[in-house]
């Protein structure tokens, strides 16, 4: 299986998140992801789109890069100044967003790329090739 990409723009607004996890949900259907992968990376896309603060201009991407062992999802462009310090910053007494999204994912980074910084989240899974239909002829 050939590593694809799939990116998806939409408006910053919370009416608007649920296509993205929409789009992940038939993404993990396509590549059979199992059950708690899939819920994975709908609670880690759903911690980062819900913040508003996190995000630059009228706009957010998700970028899903699909490999045959894992799946990258890319957030942004988004305030690097916020996002930095809610991945760093936790007491005794509250989960940090970082601890969150390290239980979801198998890492997490935060990159400089177009517009501002992008918050990359990267999932070991076992992917299965999609299948294709291929009505019979006749």
């Amino acid at each position: 299986m050939s590593p694809e990409t799939i990116v998806l723009s939409i408006p910053r607004g919370k009416g608007f998140h649920s296509v993205a996890r929409l789009v992940v949900g038939g993404l993990a259907a396509r590549y059979g992801l199992s059950f708690e992968d899939h819920e994975d990376l709908q609670l880690a896309l759903a911690s980062v789109l819900e913040n508003d603060g996190y995000a630059v201009g009228d706009a957010v991407a998700v970028r899903l890069d699909i490999h045959p062992d894992s799946l990258v999802m890319a957030i942004g462009p988004l305030k690097a100044a916020e996002l930095r310090s809610d991945l760093d910053s936790a007491t005794d007494d509250e989960i940090s967003l970082h601890r969150l999204l390290s239980t979801l994912v198998d890492r997490v980074a935060l990159e400089d790329g177009d517009g501002g910084a992008w918050l990359r989240l990267e999932k070991q899974v076992s992917l299965k090739p999609p299948s294709v239909y291929v009505p019979e002829e006749g």
